[in-house]
């Protein structure tokens, strides 16, 4: 159980969580080769639009990058239910995708981004924080989602995109719903 939470400041606007004691992470959520996965756990990178997921973004982040690159989101696969999704939710429900191409979050419903991020299978890196951070799976309301997760505690984060390349990340107490 979690005992209490700390934010540590990254570069002025920039936070990453962090928790007093760590959880196993397990293995329970990394990618399988039935669900479009290789069998090394890694993603399965989704051209826009190829996502079965029922919540689709917005035009904003469904359009290409300044850079004129197509964007690739990252689909995040649950090996126990095959499963697969491209759109991570935080702890207020806001969603992102992670932009294979680009290295970056972007937010769901305005299309912002943030680079720096890396995947392997359901782990995600970024280069502003040393915590470590893991996509987990939960049932809300009869639907099955994808969480950003702290790796080491299993607790959801809440993400501020504040515009491009400005992200914060708190630390919350609440873990997936209904694993």
């Amino acid at each position: 159980m979690r005992t209490g939470w700390r934010c540590i400041p990254l570069f002025g606007l920039l936070s990453a969580c962090s928790g007093t004691d760590a959880a196993p992470s397990g293995t329970g959520d990394s990618a399988n080769a039935a669900a479009g996965a290789n069998a090394l756990g890694e993603q399965v990178i989704l051209p826009l639009g190829a996502a079965d997921d029922a919540t689709a973004a917005t035009d904003a982040a469904n359009a290409a990058p300044a850079s004129g690159l197509p964007q690739e989101f990252v689909a995040f696969v649950e090996a126990s239910s095959a499963f697969s999704t491209n759109e991570v939710f935080d702890a207020d429900r806001e969603r992102v995708r992670f932009d294979a191409t680009r290295a970056a979050m972007v937010a769901s419903a305005n299309g912002d981004s943030v680079s720096g991020w890396t995947t392997a299978g359901n782990d995600l890196r970024w280069t502003g924080s040393s915590v470590a951070f893991r996509v987990r799976f939960g049932t809300e309301s009869g639907e099955r989602r994808a969480f950003f997760t702290e790796a080491a505690s299993g607790t959801i984060c809440n993400l501020s995109i504040d515009g491009p390349d400005s992200l914060s990340i708190r630390g919350t107490n609440e873990l997936p719903p209904n694993p």
